[in-house]
């Protein structure tokens, strides 16, 4: 296996082992390239060669493909999710290979960027703006009429997307999407934290078209409709059905819309995923990707296609032509069902899951969601994790039936989300007394509340002194100019890190994890002043931005205990436990509770 094919992964990636598989049938040699060990599923077996990558830093990533090139050549790039596809463009325009451009790929991971270009080239597509703030947010949902939308500048799987009906739903919608932001060190373009982007609601069904595109050419590879309604006040999306029930005129329509809308950014070489949804005054283009439908709804393709999606996406990212073949008459409708997030919790144990693979018409069932993974529900969650199911049958109706008695009959034993504790000898020098520092309550609340209002943001981080304060040791606090803030206290020779972190102009462009290691030196070598050997922090396993800086650092985590008897809770993954209080479920019957 001389050639070689590069998988570049992005931070909330969840790809299963179909491309790997894929890969290692046709003899290739499948390089990793990935901010964090690969999950969801993949094999590592079948990775060759992994490369741990700093997405912010695609130079770095394309020195090292181009020394893994030269040793032996590298014959196509793919990239999975936003952040991953920039990356794999930069690799290939360096490498000389086929792939979307630079500036498409940039312009598809920025959605102002993206609705923008979508503006320019007359394709229809919903009023926008990015608001400075959520009082600039207010005043322009106000002038245009309610309800709309708020999400991320930059980001994806729903993650932060908020619809609001008024003035007091804006904002508190408004200042989530900032904590997530915040908590998750999603990058907003270089922009100030309090700017994001808000557009009108579109009402109206929702489908996708998925594209390949080969040096310029477009050719649809299928269309998928999305049965369940998405109107907010979040956005998880769960049901995908293949083909969708669309009148031919429609479908026409829309193959056209995907092609101008890949045109719009640039996209030449490489598959697109169009969102498009059906709105009284015609049809509206959400989003366009530079990738396929993910994760392991990328599975349906096979009863359409008669055989893997993968082998055509790597083919063409070969250089190779390709020719997708039409579907048979007599090929059955296909769908997928990405698991509805249940509840809030630390995955104790699985159940059913023998029971939704024996549910006529289901074809694969494939769980990510493992013991000791946390889950939060939409629109806090990064990545649709939980698990997927592949089922076919006649009509749409008949499918959608089997993904949903699949569903109901998995569930989720979850425990209830507790601090994770890191620890970590202290090697730094003991640090100079430290100079006068401002009283940190201003500081923390810029910090920490930067979303609130001022008086509010200040109430909130004096609470959170108060508390610390009230922890036995020696108090201390360290600054780093144009950096940030942080608290702690050393007790019988250990250094607690408590609140703080970096200031929001130092977060921006992917700085969190910079910055945060190096207040955490600054406040080690203080430690140490104080003779502490030994640094502790406890990270919220929900804010994994934090947990990846202090796992790179070298913190070790701490063994978690077992869940107390009784402190678990079990919910089925159905999609509609509308009839429960919360799809709370009991014992293995795969249904709610008070069914």
């Amino acid at each position: 296996m001389d050639d070689q094919i590069l998988f570049a992964l992005g931070s909330r990636t969840c790809v299963p082992e179909d491309p790997l598989i894929a890969a290692r049938a046709m003899g290739l040699r499948s390089v990793v390239f990935t901010p964090r060990p690969p999950g969801c599923g993949a094999a590592a077996g079948l990775m060759d060669h992994v490369d741990y990558v700093d997405l912010q830093q695609p130079e770095q990533a394309v020195e090292l493909a181009r020394r893994i090139h030269d040793r032996a050549p590298i014959r196509g790039v793919l990239g999975y999710e936003e952040d991953a596809t920039l990356m794999a463009a930069h690799i290939a325009a360096a490498l000389g290979l086929p792939a979307h451009p630079v500036a498409a790929a940039e312009a598809a991971m920025d959605k102002p960027a993206m609705k923008r270009l979508f503006q320019r080239a007359g394709v229809p597509c919903a009023d926008f703006t990015v608001a400075r703030d959520e009082d600039d947010a207010v005043a322009w949902a106000r002038a245009g009429g309610y309800p709309v939308v708020v999400k991320p500048c930059r980001g994806g799987a729903s993650q932060g997307v908020i619809r609001a009906d008024d003035d007091t739903s804006l904002r508190l919608a408004y200042r989530r999407l900032r904590r997530i932001i915040r908590d998750h060190d999603l990058d907003n373009g270089d922009r100030p934290p309090s700017a994001q982007l808000v557009e009108r609601y579109l009402p109206g069904a929702e489908v996708s078209v998925e594209l390949l595109l080969q040096y310029g050419e477009a050719a649809v590879v299928t269309e998928f409709g999305k049965p369940l309604p998405l109107t907010g006040p979040f956005f998880e999306e769960t049901v995908y059905i293949t083909p969708p029930a669309l009148e031919a005129g429609l479908r026409k329509e829309l193959h056209e819309l995907a092609v101008a809308a890949a045109a719009a950014l640039g996209f030449h070489h490489g598959p697109a995923h169009c969102e498009i949804r059906l709105t009284p005054d015609g049809p509206r283009v959400l989003e366009i990707a530079g990738r396929l439908l993910g994760g392991a709804c990328a599975r349906s393709f096979r009863d359409r296609l008669g055989g893997d999606v993968h082998t055509y996406l790597l083919r063409a990212a070969m250089g190779e032509r390709v020719t997708i073949p039409p579907p048979a008459a007599d090929a059955p409708v296909v769908g997928a069902l990405m698991m509805p997030v249940p509840a809030e919790g630390r995955v104790v144990a699985v159940g059913g899951v023998e029971r939704a693979r024996r549910v006529p018409g289901v074809w694969d069932v494939s769980m990510m969601a493992e013991p000791g993974e946390v889950i939060v529900p939409f629109p806090e969650q990064a990545c649709y994790a939980v698990g997927f199911v592949s089922a076919s049958g006649r009509d749409e109706a008949d499918v959608v039936d089997s993904l949903s008695w699949a569903g109901a009959s998995i569930s989720l034993e979850l425990a209830p989300v507790r601090p994770d504790r890191w620890t970590s000898p202290i090697a730094a020098e003991p640090g100079p007394e430290p100079a006068g520092l401002p009283e940190p309550a201003g500081q923390l609340a810029g910090i920490l509340f930067d979303e609130l209002p001022a008086a509010e943001a200040l109430c909130e981080a004096r609470q959170v002194l108060s508390a610390q304060l009230r922890q036995p040791g020696e108090h201390c606090r360290i600054g780093v100019d144009g950096v940030g803030l942080l608290t702690g206290w050393v007790l019988d020779g250990i250094g607690h890190i408590g609140a703080g972190g970096p200031y929001p102009r130092a977060r921006r462009s992917g700085g969190y994890r910079r910055a945060m290691s190096e207040l955490i030196a600054a406040l080690a070598a203080e430690f140490a002043r104080r003779g502490a050997t030994q640094c502790v922090i406890d990270v919220d396993p929900r804010s994994p931005a934090l947990a990846g800086t202090v796992a790179a650092l070298g913190f070790a985590r701490r063994p978690r205990p077992a869940p107390e008897p009784g402190g678990t809770r079990t919910f089925s993954c159905a999609l509609t436990p509308a009839s429960c209080a919360d799809g709370e479920v009991s014992g293995d019957a795969g249904s709610c509770c008070t069914c």
